[in-house]
């Protein structure tokens, strides 16, 4: 069979003009282009399970654009929400051409019964665990609408192949990505990652993660890798034990993480001995009471008051802080735009992602928001994180806007991007000045 595996094109940034220009033209925003440019991860590792006597193509229309004279007998699309309508229309292209579609990804879990009615077959959870059993029905014959997990959350990660990360060479892609654990025990309102993943965590074994990197390498030398993990490092012993086994390789990463990993010394050793450069934390709001509304343990409300010293314990081993953060939610006022800002300075964090609250499928700030008729757009492709698609509760959609793009100004402003950069610069140098010293005295 002739198989496409296509990630459809979606907005970067902001469909706002003035936003989407600012951040696209800007030296110091190229961190944040990085974390959002990578491949798409689902489509190569369920590209491992198709039969190797099968050609296989993977196009990214995000770097290249799609012929639709092609034909394939068989098309694979994966799609995040703000992608879906695009994914809907490359669908219907190919559909009339006679192709078999098939649609995945986060936001065909989450609404099925609206993506059948544009494919014909719908992947609704872990392509690991459903792609070989629509592969097995496709070969038999008898081919099913939805396939659908009956326990989420269960696949055991051991049994995961490796993707076909050679499938992307030749993309110019600043980073390539990959995975250790999948899993989150919050229920944070903004995301449906535990009800797409569950709530338990579950671990890939060390020796299949390191052939994963060295698989990367061999098509990708020298990339900067990014641990796509909602949350790398809360299996504590496992992870530094990984980090152990990645000293001495010569790699650069990045990786999600919460503000707890300021508070484990060796961890943070191991982390910037194993290669990390930079890692994302989502401290979403630096005001208590917007903070107690996210999620009901109230973890990061908790934490709020020590942000500056457990940053400042992450920075001070050479680890950049990309702090990501959301204006506009219901206990902020104008004041939030200035205080986001001023943290972000006063911190010198290494770069910073802010959106607006976004209610994005099967979530509980999308329940809430619908029940209070503040939803302003139900169109997808507005489904950015940046642009306003709800009514705020104290302020107005368009204060929302401009404060989202004053928040963007004052991070892009060359002095203030200066100062960070320098900050952590003379973090790196000290650190590996004392790693010298450290070095020599075991000698």
């Amino acid at each position: 069979m002739k198989i496409a595996l296509i990630n459809p094109k979606g907005a970067l940034f902001s469909r706002n003009a003035a936003l989407a220009q600012a951040m696209a033209n800007s030296e110091t925003m190229r961190s944040f282009r990085y974390f959002w440019s990578a491949p798409n991860l689902g489509l190569l590792t369920i590209a491992s399970y198709i039969p190797p006597s099968w050609s296989v193509t993977y196009i990214d229309e995000n770097y290249r654009g799609l012929d639709f004279n092609e034909w394939y007998d068989l098309v694979l699309l994966s799609a995040m929400t703000v992608q879906v309508t695009r994914a809907y229309e490359i669908a219907a292209h190919y559909r009339q051409k006679g192709s078999l579609t098939v649609l995945g990804g986060i936001h065909a879990t989450v609404l099925p019964e609206e993506a059948l009615q544009h494919v014909d077959v719908v992947i609704a959870g872990e392509g690991e665990e459903l792609f070989p059993q629509f592969l097995k029905d496709l070969q038999n014959g008898d081919v099913k609408p939805l396939y659908r997990s009956s326990h989420k959350g269960t696949f055991s990660l051991l049994q995961c192949k490796i993707p076909r990360y050679e499938l992307i060479q030749g993309y110019p892609y600043p980073l390539v990505n990959l995975y250790t654990t999948r899993g989150c025990p919050h229920s944070c309102s903004f995301c449906c990652a535990s009800n797409v993943y569950g709530r338990n965590y579950r671990q890939k074994a060390i020796p299949q993660i390191i052939t994963e990197i060295q698989t990367i390498q061999r098509v990708y030398p020298d990339t900067l890798l990014l641990f796509a993990d909602d949350n790398a490092f809360v299996l504590r012993k496992q992870a530094k034990e990984l980090l152990r086994q990645l000293k001495g390789r010569g790699l650069r990463w990045i990786a999600q993480t919460d503000i707890s990993a300021a508070e484990d010394e060796e961890l943070l050793t191991l982390m910037r001995q194993a290669g990390c450069q930079w890692v994302v934390i989502g401290f979403e709001s630096i005001q208590a009471n917007s903070l107690r509304r996210l999620n009901a343990t109230s973890y990061k409300a908790r934490n709020v008051s020590s942000y500056p010293e457990k940053i400042q314990a992450i920075q001070s081993h050479g680890i950049g802080i990309y702090g990501t953060f959301i204006v506009g939610l219901d206990e902020d006022d104008l004041s939030v735009f200035s205080q986001t800002v001023d943290f972000i300075l006063q911190n010198r964090l290494y770069g910073a992602n802010i959106t607006v609250p976004t209610p994005l499928p099967r979530t509980q700030l999308r329940q809430q928001l619908q029940a209070e008729n503040r939803i302003r757009s139900n169109t997808w492709e507005d489904y950015t994180l940046w642009d306003v698609v709800i009514e705020p509760k104290k302020m107005s959609a368009v204060e929302l806007e401009r404060g989202l793009i004053s928040i963007y100004r004052a991070l892009m402003d060359p002095q203030n991007a200066a100062a960070r950069l320098a900050a952590l610069l003379h973090t790196v140098r000290k650190e590996r000045h004392n790693d010298t010293k450290r070095n020599l005295s075991n000698c």
